[in-house]
């Protein structure tokens, strides 16, 4: 398991850790030890290197002593620069780093000291952030900003120790002035502003550093999200039982198109094949329906009533019902436009009681035109929002809904009963009752009108197959992800379209299936 956790699931971890006998000095130098390795991995030798760290009084600033002193012992020249008097445990890693290496220790106590830290940074070949740990919120104030400043003014690469200076741990927001770092070392666990954009663009490169913790203390620490993995996606598959047939793995309908956007309901009817849909039905206005059965061999294709602007007429409601009654997952919205009769077809399938629903693309748009519609569902359903789909669904600005996108995902999937697949870099898949899931896959090759018509009908393909929603949403994101990486190997991903990632789909299918056959 990769978790995420909240900063004060660290405080729980600390004080559990503390109980059962495990001083925070020992927890300290772990950390410590740990992060060192990683810098000199990182810069491939620290010998003779001049590396400055910045250290506040706290934990933080204890963990920058001794990662400074380990480097030290490696052969690097370390000058440790402290904002005021350290205490606790950092106090204790003070006193060793002093031991080491007598006079290397800057004390800023006044503003007169402050020409002497820009001094020493103008040596440095490395600097440390040291300076604020996950326990702190707000803007950085006082000797902590100027010391963030300095660093962002140097054009020294920076290490920071659990989290850039200045970051809230807890969300993606960027309070104010905070470091921008080449390297962040994670301590235990990712937190969310590591992987939250905008805080995760000041991160750099992440490397976790396992710290020693007692096993029995992380039963004190609640996980804000898990982050997908090969292994976890793998056992999400459903089977391929091999004396299957095509009734045995789904039927999927995907209900969409209008003659101006015929390609979405296209792609989301392949991505359900390329999922291992048995079955997949297409209900599309009737202009739409040639051009479906032209690019689309292996689906079916049916004709629904057509209004004069080419999306669907009210007419075809009551068509998309008595279709459903005969599909294992509906999905409705790709390509579908924004108009009355649309509108009609999205409230039609979400009040029939269908048991498996999934709505994405302008059938989000009818969710947030007639909210009343989002406790109306009674089954299971699957609801599949990018940022800007989010926010008119649950009447907030996309910045606030960006920056605490954990809770908000968590809280949308409690309020509207559905999981919740908040799409955007990264994707967090959300259940009422169970964890969050924060899938890191992917690249800007999927930033292409049409990706997510194609991840949709992947989950619906994955959905019919026997996966369970929050099962075949998670393997959805990270197979489309993990496609789209596997396409940009060999070549750029601005030119990697939709219709190729189905076209490699099954190759990183391939993939998964066979780590867990």
């Amino acid at each position: 398991m990769k978790p995420v956790l909240w900063s004060e699931s660290v405080r729980a971890l600390d004080a559990k850790a503390e109980e059962l006998g495990v001083p925070g000095i020992l927890l300290m130098e772990s950390a410590a030890h740990g992060a060192a390795a990683a810098v000199r991995h990182w810069a491939g030798s620290v010998a003779g290197e001049r590396v400055v760290g910045l250290c506040g009084r706290g934990g933080n600033g204890g963990d920058a002593l001794g990662v400074l002193r380990w480097l030290g012992l490696w052969g690097a020249e370390p000058v440790a620069v402290l904002l005021g008097e350290s205490g606790g445990a950092a106090a204790q890693q003070a006193q060793a780093f002093t031991a080491s290496f007598p006079g290397q220790t800057f004390t800023v106590r006044s503003e007169d000291d402050w020409a002497l830290v820009g001094e020493v940074l103008e040596g440095a070949d490395l600097v440390v952030d040291g300076l604020l740990g996950v326990g702190v919120q707000g803007a950085a104030r006082g000797p902590v900003r100027m010391a963030i400043e300095l660093m962002n003014a140097s054009p020294v690469p920076v290490v920071a120790l659990d989290l850039p200076s200045g970051l809230d741990a807890d969300s993606g927001e960027i309070p104010e002035v905070a470091v921008v770092a080449a390297l962040t070392l994670p301590m235990a666990a990712y937190k969310p502003c590591h992987v939250l954009p905008p805080a995760a663009g000041l991160c750099g490169e992440l490397q976790v550093i396992p710290v020693a913790y007692p096993p029995g203390a992380w039963d004190e620490a609640e996980v804000a999200a898990q982050i997908l993995t090969d292994d976890l996606c793998a056992s999400c598959l459903p089977p391929r039982l091999p004396y299957g047939h095509k009734g045995t793995f789904g039927r999927v309908l995907v209900v969409g198109g209008s003659v101006s956007m015929s390609g979405a309901v296209g792609l989301a009817a392949e991505g359900a094949l390329r999922a291992g849909a048995g079955l997949v039905h297409v209900l599309c206005p009737e202009p739409v329906a040639p051009v479906i059965e032209t690019v689309v061999l292996e689906a079916l294709v049916h004709p629904g009533g057509v209004a004069p602007d080419g999306h669907f007429s009210p007419e075809a409601a009551p068509t998309a019902v008595e279709l459903a009654n005969e599909a294992d997952v509906v999905l409705v919205g790709p390509g579908i436009g924004r108009s009355p009769g649309a509108a009609e077809v999205v409230r039609a399938l979400v009040t029939a009681g269908h048991p498996q629903v999934l709505v994405d693309a302008d059938g989000l748009y009818a969710l947030a035109e007639d909210r009343k519609l989002l406790g109306r569902h009674e089954g299971h359903w699957l609801l599949t929002p990018h940022p800007g789909e989010f926010a008119r669904l649950s009447g907030m600005g996309v910045d606030e809904a960006l920056n605490d996108k954990l809770r908000q995902a968590m809280q949308a999937s409690q309020s509207w009963n559905a999981t919740v697949v908040f799409k955007g870099a990264p994707t967090v898949v959300a259940s009422p009752d169970g964890p969050l899931y924060l899938n890191l896959t992917g690249n800007t090759g999927l930033a292409h009108g049409g990706s997510g018509d194609v991840l949709a009908g992947l989950i619906a393909g994955l959905w019919a197959g026997g996966a369970d929603p929050v099962e075949a949403a998670c393997a959805g994101v990270y197979l489309h992800g993990r496609t789209a990486e596997r396409l940009a190997r060999h070549r750029s991903p601005r030119g990697v379209l939709p219709s190729d990632l189905l076209k490699a789909l099954p190759r990183e299918a391939a993939r998964l299936e066979r780590l867990f056959p």
